[in-house]
């Protein structure tokens, strides 16, 4: 199985029977009941704040695969509980959606001097397409936190909670703007990706609004 976009975007080799790693519906509600149960009675401990994102990105990739209304309800509900105590003061950065400007500034820097990675020689290619795998990887889960957020904004009343998690998606928003600034060179350049992009905005097509965020996939298609 080739992870395509994020770990709530799988390409699964065609089966009879639908499993979990096939129906990113089911791979998103996976994800966020381990989650949920790894931060279990422990989310006050700011060590635990990994587990807390990553809930906030499973509850976005159930918004994304659009669960039904009963289940988003539910989602949203456990999800605010486990991470209500880390909003009680302003997490800074801790709750973000990392991504590293230099891993696409790196990516856009090989295209620049080489074009297209695929004229790089075998090897190189090999690994720069890994790299290019992690790059779109973070940027679709961070795409998944901004939807996830924004759930749980719907659901917390106005207030110093609110306030905090509004600060954190308004810096996630600002960081994942920049990332997409240092990326936006090397889109030209990833025609080996092209048939993984095509998936993946095919795989999410029920997110009317996915095409228009995703517009690195887009990008990737059309050049």
């Amino acid at each position: 199985m080739k992870v395509v976009g994020s770990a709530l975007l799988a390409d699964g080799v065609a089966s009879h029977v639908v499993t979990v790693a096939d129906d990113p519906l089911a791979q998103a509600q996976a994800l966020l009941d381990d989650t949920l149960e790894t931060l279990g009675n422990g989310s006050e401990d700011p060590a635990l704040l990994l587990a807390a994102r990553n809930a906030v990105v499973a509850l976005g990739g159930l918004v994304r695969f659009a669960a039904p209304v009963a289940t988003l309800v539910d989602a949203v509900e456990r999800t605010l509980a486990a991470i209500r105590p880390l909003l009680a003061r302003d997490p800074g950065d801790t709750l973000m959606y990392p991504l590293l400007e230099s891993r696409a500034d790196a990516l856009a820097e090989v295209v620049r001097t080489y074009g297209d990675l695929d004229r790089l020689e075998p090897d190189q290619r090999q690994d720069w397409l890994e790299e290019a795998y992690v790059i779109f990887n973070a940027r679709d889960a961070a795409d998944a936190w901004l939807l996830g957020t924004a759930a749980l904004l719907r659901r917390i009343a106005p207030g110093t909670e609110r306030a905090h998690l509004e600060r954190t998606r308004e810096r996630g928003v600002a960081a994942i703007v920049a990332f997409d600034r240092a990326l936006e060179p090397a889109l030209r350049g990833l025609s080996p990706l092209r048939d993984d992009a095509k998936k993946a905005v095919l795989r999410a097509r029920v997110d009317r609004g996915y095409v228009r965020r995703a517009h690195y996939w887009v990008a990737i298609i059309e050049a």
